[in-house]
């Protein structure tokens, strides 16, 4: 089941939380293929407040899932698609960068 970890500071918690149920949607599509079709419901999202960092954008977004060929051969795509979705539907978030690890992987589900 694929991990979104979504890094950003205090000020854009509240903005990017009224995002999380349509943007869980979202990666759902853009990771479904013809391996494997992804339920909203199959994708983890969380907010992560660091302490302390040095991010190089505001709101940063790792995305962690299997990877399928089609996923594999996409992965720009998805990035940048993730990427202007956020910045569209959620301007609060400010400058916003994506990455797609893609990587063979186990779960206990």
């Amino acid at each position: 089941m694929p991990i979104v970890n979504i890094y950003t500071d205090d000020f854009r918690v509240n903005k990017l939380g009224a995002l999380l149920p349509n943007l869980r949607e979202f990666v759902a599509r853009e990771l479904s293929c013809d391996d494997r079709r992804l339920a909203k419901d199959e994708v983890s999202l969380r907010i992560l407040v660091p302490r302390e960092s040095l991010r190089i954008a505001n709101t940063e977004l790792e995305i962690k899932a299997h990877a399928y060929a089609d996923r594999v051969r996409r992965q720009d795509e998805i990035c940048r698609s993730v990427r202007e979705y956020v910045e569209r539907e959620c301007p609060g978030a400010g400058s916003s960068y994506v990455w797609l690890q893609l990587s063979e992987l186990g779960h206990s589900a």
